[in-house]
């Protein structure tokens, strides 16, 4: 048996409603908080829970998925292909259990702020920002190559720590849960940019451009359209406006499928944040209005020129005209 509850007066065996006061899963996992409550990740009504791993001493979140209810062939494929995925910014999973009395995912526990806390406490600076969602995209662009889009992506998705950065959590388990799908690598890859779009516009202005309700202010709108980013707040760098623009698609000659993928933000984001290690130049279809036109001019010409001669130059990031 996979589930099992102690007490003072020793093991009780099966429980039939939620984990009593100390609930091991397979004689190893012992939950200790829940996170979720049932029926807010998936149609199976999972929950997830904080948890610890006993045999190796380290905490340990875990999708406790509804009893009686078999697991379904494509959601575990679909956990098995994110395991296999290798990112250190990825949450890793460790173990599944599928047993029909109480299938359970375990996965790591993820410290640190979710974006919505984050964004709530005050905002990042621009920099920062502009760092933390080109390594998001990063991670992104390693999880498509490997063929598990995330498609799921939400502001508690993107966790914060000082200590140890980012971290993504939910690749593979939330999709396969919530029964999210992309018909083709094209549009999972436009799913997630958009949603790390999003969430750059939430970093860099503490508003939400999406519809899905979140605990952040929704961003200002007119006419339908979303603001962008320096119509909401000052001081937002004129590179990181277009490129949020681009991300969302909120200006004409956006880029096209084939061009908005998580390596592209990546690319963009990085040469913002390097700008002498190389100029942007991504493959844009005709028309497209891209970084590089942004930042045309002699200013522009003087630092390519620094840069040729060795000069290391700033970040562009720490001039809110540019």
């Amino acid at each position: 048996m996979t589930v099992a509850v102690e007490n003072a007066a020793g093991r009780a065996g099966v429980p039939s409603g939620a984990p009593g006061p100390t609930t091991w899963l397979g004689g190893r996992f012992r939950l200790a908080e829940r996170v979720t409550t049932a029926g807010a990740l998936s149609a199976w009504q999972g929950s997830l829970w904080r948890a610890t791993d006993a045999l190796l001493c380290r905490p340990v979140a875990v999708h406790l998925l509804s009893r009686g209810v078999r697991v379904p062939a494509h959601v575990t494929a679909a956990v098995q292909a994110a395991a296999r995925v290798n990112d250190p910014r990825l949450a890793t999973i460790y173990d599944t259990d599928y047993d029909i009395e109480g299938p359970y995912i375990v996965s790591e526990w993820t410290p640190g702020t979710h974006l919505e806390d984050l964004v709530l406490s005050g905002l990042p600076s621009p920099a920062l920002a502009a760092a933390m969602i080109a390594d998001a995209a990063d991670a992104l662009a390693v999880a498509h190559r490997a063929g598990r889009p995330h498609l799921c992506l939400s502001p508690r998705s993107l966790r914060w720590d000082t200590g140890s950065g980012l971290k993504i959590t939910g690749l593979g388990i939330e999709a396969a849960l919530s029964g999210a799908h992309a018909g083709d690598p094209a549009a999972a890859a436009v799913t997630d940019t958009i949603a790390l779009g999003r969430m750059l516009y939430a970093l860099l202005t503490g508003c939400w451009p999406g519809d899905e309700p979140t605990a952040l202010p929704a961003a200002p709108r007119h006419k339908g359209q979303v603001y962008t980013p320096r119509q909401v707040r000052a001081g937002v760098p004129g590179v990181l406006d277009t490129i949020t623009r681009q991300a969302l698609q909120l200006q004409p000659g956006a880029p096209s499928a084939a061009v908005l993928t998580p390596a592209w933000l990546a690319t963009a984001l990085r040469s913002v944040l390097r700008p002498s290690s190389s100029s942007f130049d991504p493959a844009e279809p005709a028309g497209w209005t891209t970084v590089r036109a942004q930042s045309t001019g002699p200013r522009r010409q003087a630092r390519h020129a620094r840069s040729r001669a060795g000069v290391r130059h700033r970040t562009t990031l720490l001039d809110p005209a540019a």
